[in-house]
Parts: C-alpha cells; structure tokens; sequence
C-alpha cells in the first residue's frame, strides 16, 4: 500500500539520501587511502552499508511516488 509522502518528507528524504550518498563515499575514500587491513576491511563494509541505506530509501520513494518513480 502506498503512502502519501508529503513535501516535508521529501524534503526530509533528500537530505536523509544526500547524507547517506555523502558519507558513503568519505568512508570509500577513507578505504581506499589506508594501508591496515582491518581499517580497510572495516571502511569498506561501512560504505557498503551506507549504499545499501541510500539505495533502500530511493526504493522507498519509487514505491510510493505517484507515478511510480518512473520519471
């Protein structure tokens, strides 16, 4: 069932999904530049994770867009 989504939560989203992007590629960044292993390992997983949240909240607003997110 779709939910109406509000310009406030779109607003809330898109700043929400910016951050997700934002930080995903810091801690990509932050993998690529160390040397340790572990630290590498540990970075990698953090950016993987927040893709996957960035990635979660656009299926989000494809299901419940109006048109389908199809524009």
């Amino acid at each position: 069932m779709k939910k109406e989504i509000t310009t406030k939560d779109l607003m809330a989203l898109n700043e929400l999904m910016t951050f997700e992007n934002w930080i995903a590629t810091k801690m990509q960044f932050c993998a690529e530049s160390v040397t340790t292993k572990s630290l590498k390992t540990m970075f990698t997983e953090m950016a993987q994770s927040h893709c996957n949240n960035h990635k979660k909240l656009l299926e989000y607003l494809q299901n419940n867009s109006s048109d389908g997110g199809s524009k």
